[in-house]
């Protein structure tokens, strides 16, 4: 039976999984851990507010107590204290349980039986999970198809290390897939990991502190998510194509040789390709500074220029701008104005990476696209290298003399 589409016709889904927090999102455990860093702070000598803990609550012990009690601290109390949080949280979860929120298992349940994946991502470890479990009287092993703990990624939240092992478990791109969380942190790892955030707002951060973040949505709670399912898949999965990493590739390919073609012309060689949801090339295009003498014809910019009037009239939002450079501030904002559903990127920029430095759009007009990075970085550098044996422009030359040495050991 095919997958039911956003909009309700069938074939074949774009979005193939989400992944999904668990304390704060699924079940009403926030307040509960707040109380347990209380508690374990106190035993080793600390008195710290609740109010300076929440809103802090989704980022993982091993960042939350420098974050409150300095380095020095940190050093001589920080794994005692972090050993002490989760005794102190199973002793509330054994004494008062935990509730699930409205609509959890339901939203669970519904996009399973539309074909989806689903996931669960937790910084907690195996047995915290399984205290928040009984505490909730929930066995979520029953609901999802797989579940990921500390014990799966180095780095906790915000670092991407949870997402992607979520994604090496499930065996799909991050183009391919969305995550559900309550926390600014939340988002901020499905930033990082190149995958799209939504937000629900039954943690202790507000709407706007969500969509700073980088949240493309946002809902009261889980039974909110699932009465607006069919908006909410159609916003995170705009384009009805999936966007594979094969897919993704293809589009790199053609950007590589794009960038090729500015290399022969004595520009710096960086090539853009711009597609619809559908997967057909809209415009392409080669960084022009030299033969425009214009500072502002990056690639990205001369191919939205190209795509100008070729562009269907649309509310999807659903472009894919894949580029072998990393985009600057000026283009990634382009691309957020023009709507742009995924972002896929070659060599890494350090030095003008627009990926962190510009914050997401709050605007109704504008989204935050998804942004995949590092594609066939190897062929982005070598062509960077070649230029260099033919670059007349000083600042050029200085410009990827600096790209190489930033991006020399990555």
């Amino acid at each position: 039976m095919p997958r039911r589409l956003p909009g309700g016709y069938t074939g074949v889904m774009p979005l193939d999984a989400l992944i999904f927090d668990v304390d704060g999102t699924l079940v009403d455990t926030n307040s509960s851990h707040v109380e347990a860093w209380v508690r374990a702070f106190a035993a080793v000598g600390y008195r710290v507010d609740a109010d300076r803990i929440r809103p802090l609550i989704g980022m993982g012990g091993d960042k939350l107590v420098p974050a409150l009690l300095g380095q020095a601290a940190e050093a001589r109390v920080g794994d005692e204290a972090r050993a002490l949080q989760p005794k102190e949280f199973r002793q509330i979860a054994e004494t008062r349980g935990f509730s699930l929120f409205p609509g959890a298992l339901e939203l669970l349940a519904e996009l399973r039986r539309r074909g989806l994946k689903v996931v669960l991502a937790t910084s907690s470890d195996a047995k915290q999970f399984a205290g928040v479990e009984a505490g909730a009287k929930v066995k979520f092993e029953d609901h999802v198809d797989e579940i990921v703990t500390a014990a799966d990624a180095d780095g906790s939240k915000p670092d991407p290390d949870l997402i992607q092992a979520s994604l090496g478990k499930l065996g799909v791109g991050p183009g391919q897939c969305a995550m559900v969380g309550d926390t600014n942190f939340d988002m901020t790892a499905a930033k990082r990991a190149g995958v799209v955030g939504v937000g629900v707002l039954t943690g202790f951060q507000d709407e706007q502190m969500l969509r700073h973040a980088g949240a493309r949505g946002v809902y009261k709670n889980p039974a909110d998510m699932l009465a607006h399912l069919d908006d909410a898949l159609r916003l995170l999965a705009p384009a009805p194509t999936r966007i594979t990493p094969d897919f993704l590739d293809g589009l790199m390919r053609r950007a590589l040789d794009v960038a090729r073609q500015g290399l022969a012309a004595k520009e710096a060689p960086i090539g853009c390709v711009l597609a619809d949801g559908d997967g057909k090339v809209i415009a392409e295009g080669h960084n022009r500074l030299n033969a425009t003498e214009d500072r502002t014809a990056h690639a990205e910019m001369v191919t939205f220029a190209r795509a100008a009037g070729k562009v269907r009239p649309t509310d999807r939002k659903d472009l894919i701008l894949v580029s072998t450079l990393e985009p600057c501030v000026m283009c990634l904002g382009a691309a957020m104005e023009a709507g742009v559903d995924t972002i896929a990127f070659g060599l890494r920029a350090p030095a003008d990476s627009g990926t962190g430095r510009v914050a997401p759009p709050q605007s109704p007009e504008a989204q935050m696209p998804r942004i995949i990075g590092e594609m066939r970085s190897g062929e982005s550098r070598a062509l960077f290298e070649e230029f260099l044996k033919v670059a007349e422009n000083p600042q050029q030359v200085a410009f990827v003399k600096q790209l190489l040495a930033l991006t020399r050991h990555r």
